[in-house]
C-alpha cells in the first residue's frame, strides 16, 4: 500500500473494499472506527491545505486557483494515510495485541523490533489506563472535561500523566534490571559463582544510604538471615524498607556498609550473579509482566542468565507450575486477575532459582481468596524469605522471624508473634494489628 503510486486511484479504492469486507465479516461496529479515526485529523488538514499552498502549475477548479502537484500531494497523504490508520483500526479490532505480537514473531520479524513494539503497546496500555482512572477520579468530583474552562484543568491532567506514566515506565525498567537485563545481547549460559556454604543467605552490616536529595533513608542496618529462613521486613511509610530491599540486589549502591548474599558481596563486578541470586517480586506485578504471554514473561528473566533451548523451557514450565499457572502460560498477562498476575510476577522470579526471595508487600490489593492462595504457594517454597510488608496479619501466617524498621535502623528483630503482641512497640513506630485480629 504504501509502495502504490498516488495516480493509481483504483488501488486505493480497492484497498478500502477489503476492508469493509473484513468488517462486516468481523461485525466490527462502523462508529467504533469513525470515533477512533479522529487521530488522522492533522493530516486530513495537511492534505487540504497542499493544494493551496504547493508549487508548480495551478489549475482552476470551481474557479479557484489550486497547484495540480499539491493536489496530488495532498491525496496521496489522504489516501495512504486514511488508509494506513483504517488497516491499524482493524486489527486492533479484530486481532488481540499478543496474537498481533506472536504474529510478528512468526514472520521471523528481528526479536529486537518485537520487543520494542511490546513495550511500546505495553507503554500505550499503562497511559491509557492512568487516563481511564484520572478521568474518572475528575468526573466524581463534579468535573466535566467537555466545557471549555476545563481546559486548564485537563492540561494539568495532561501533565500528571505524563509523569505517572514516565514513573511506571521506571519500575518497569527497575523489573527488568532485576531479572538480569542490561541491555545487550545475553551472554551465553555459564558456571555461576558457586555460593558458600557456610555463608549466611543474607549478610547486611552498618549499611547507610542517601538519595541524590540529600534524605537519608538507612543510618546503619545490621541484619543476618540464615538459609531458609523466612522474615518479615515490617515498618511504617518511609522507614527505609524498600531502600534496603533494592540494595539486595545492587539497583541502588554507593553507601556505605556491605551486603553479602551467601557470602558474595554486592558490587559492581558481581551484579550478573547477585541477581541471579535474590529475586526481587515488585508490589505491582504489572511493574513486572511486559510480554505478550505468561511464558515469555518468566522466560525472559533466565533467558538474560543465559539459559536458552530445552533448558529454558523446562525452567519456565516448573516455575508456572509451582505456582499453579502452567494452564495459563500461552495466556496475555493483561487477561489474567489480579491474583493470578501475581503468581505469575512471582514465577518470571522463580524462573532464576534465585537463592533469596525478596517480596514487596505480596498481599497488596489482593481478594482473600487471592491472598490465602498465594500464601499457600510461598509457604510450599523451598526458598530463603524476605518479605517487605504492612500486613501484620500475613507476616504472622508466613513468618516466623520479623524485623521492624523505623526511621532507617533496626529498632526491634525476634519472633514475629512477640513483636506483633508488644502493642507499645507497635504503636511507637505507627504500626497496629486489623481491629478485631486476636493473637490467641
Amino acid at each position: 500500500m504504501v509502495a502504490t503510486p498516488r495516480e493509481a486511484f483504483w488501488a486505493f479504492g480497492l484497498y478500502l473494499l477489503v476492508l469493509v469486507a473484513v468488517w462486516v465479516v468481523a461485525r466490527v461496529p462502523v462508529g467504533w472506527i469513525a470515533a477512533r479515526s479522529l487521530i488522522e485529523l492533522p493530516f486530513v488538514v495537511l492534505a487540504l491545505a497542499l493544494p493551496f499552498t504547493g508549487g508548480g502549475e495551478r489549475v482552476r477548479v470551481l474557479g479557484v486557483a489550486i497547484s495540480a502537484e499539491g493536489a496530488l500531494a495532498g491525496w496521496g497523504i489522504l489516501a495512504k494515510g486514511t488508509l494506513g490508520v483504517l488497516v491499524s483500526l482493524t486489527l486492533a479490532a479484530t486481532t488481540a495485541p499478543h496474537e498481533l505480537l506472536l504474529g510478528l514473531r512468526r514472520l521471523k520479524v528481528p526479536p529486537v523490533l518485537v520487543t520494542i513494539a511490546t513495550l511500546m503497546l505495553r507503554y500505550a496500555e499503562v497511559v491509557v489506563a492512568e487516563a481511564r482512572r484520572m478521568r474518572i477520579a475528575r468526573i466524581s468530583r463534579g468535573d466535566d472535561p467537555r466545557f471549555l474552562w476545563q481546559l486548564g484543568a485537563t492540561a494539568r491532567g495532561v501533565g500528571s500523566l505524563f509523569i505517572r506514566s514516565y514513573e511506571r515506565g521506571e519500575r518497569v525498567h527497575l523489573a527488568m534490571v532485576s531479572r538480569g537485563w542490561t541491555g545487550g545481547v545475553p551472554e551465553a549460559s555459564a558456571t555461576g559463582v558457586r555460593p558458600v556454604r557456610a555463608a549466611p543467605a543474607l549478610l547486611v552490616e552498618r549499611l547507610a544510604y542517601a538519595y541524590p536529595d540529600g534524605h537519608q533513608a538507612l543510618y546503619g542496618v545490621d541484619l543476618r538471615v540464615e538459609r531458609g529462613e523466612r522474615v518479615a521486613v515490617l515498618g511504617p511509610n518511609g522507614a527505609g524498607k524498600t531502600t534496603l530491599a533494592l540494595h539486595l540486589n545492587g539497583v541502588l549502591s554507593g553507601g556505605s556498609g556491605r551486603v553479602e548474599v551467601a557470602g558474595l558481596p554486592v558490587e559492581k563486578a558481581n551484579l550478573r550473579e547477585i541477581r541471579r541470586r535474590v529475586g526481587v517480586v515488585f508490589q505491582d506485578p504489572d511493574d513486572q509482566l511486559f510480554l505478550p504471554t505468561a511464558a515469555q514473561d518468566v522466560a525472559f528473566g533466565p533467558a538474560n542468565f543465559g539459559l536458552r533451548g530445552r533448558e529454558l523451557e523446562q525452567r519456565v514450565r516448573a516455575a508456572l507450575a509451582a505456582v499453579g499457572m502452567a494452564e495459563h502460560a500461552d495466556r496475555s498477562p493483561l487477561h489474567l486477575s489480579g491474583g493470578q498476575r501475581r503468581r505469575v510476577a512471582l514465577a518470571t522470579v522463580l524462573a532464576c532459582d534465585p537463592e533469596l526471595l525478596v517480596l514487596d508487600e505480596p498481599s497488596a490489593n489482593l481478594e482473600p481468596v487471592a491472598r490465602r492462595e498465594l500464601a499457600e504457594v510461598l509457604l510450599g517454597l523451598d526458598r530463603t524469605m524476605l518479605m517487605v510488608t504492612h500486613d501484620l496479619p500475613y507476616a504472622l501466617q508466613l513468618c516466623p522471624r520479623s524485623v521492624l524498621i523505623d526511621g532507617g535502623v533496626v529498632v526491634a528483630d525476634g519472633p514475629t508473634r512477640e513483636i506483633l503482641a508488644d502493642a507499645e512497640l507497635l504503636a511507637r513506630h505507627r504500626l497496629e494489628l486489623p481491629f478485631g485480629f486476636r493473637l490467641d
